[in-house]
């Protein structure tokens, strides 16, 4: 059994270590609302439909992200977060491995469209392996990663 400063370090060490690479690789810890940080829950239910073409790219070929997912055709209410492949009774989607499509329209605080010098980060908590985030009107591509439930943003 580990003992005083040495236990202490044994447990503690691994999680600084964790820390600081996060900080290192530029990476933010989980958001704490406070005086001087305002947060926007992003969470509940989202539009959402997987890709099932056979090439798993007709979502990018007729550009789904051009106009509401809906008008790209039948879609269902997802909750965030989730995981897909456990919600519902769809066989196809509970076994699908392919590109899937979430959307949801969002208001910002008055403050944060109105002061040029607030800083707005988005925080995506948890996206499993490779993920494309893009903002509305007109889509923009801001920020994609790969990673396996990795927490990653945009400022």
């Amino acid at each position: 059994m580990l003992r005083g400063s040495a236990g202490a370090w044994a447990v503690l060490g691994p999680l600084l270590w964790g820390c600081g690479l996060a900080l290192l690789q530029g990476g933010m810890l989980y958001p704490r609302e406070s005086r001087s940080r305002e947060r926007k829950e992003l969470d509940g239910l989202w539009s959402f439909r997987a890709d099932f073409s056979d090439n798993r790219r007709q979502g990018f070929e007729q550009q789904w992200y051009r106009a509401p997912l809906r008008e790209s055709g039948p879609t269902l209410d997802m909750p965030v977060p989730s995981s897909f492949n456990d919600v519902g009774q769809d066989g196809q989607l509970r076994s699908f491995v392919g590109w899937v499509w979430y959307e949801r329209e969002i208001t910002l605080p008055q403050r944060w469209t109105e002061d040029l010098g607030t800083r707005v980060v988005l925080r995506i908590g948890s996206a499993h392996y490779y993920a494309i985030v893009g903002l509305c009107p007109g889509w923009r591509r801001v920020v994609s990663s790969i990673s396996l439930d990795a927490p990653f943003f945009h400022s």
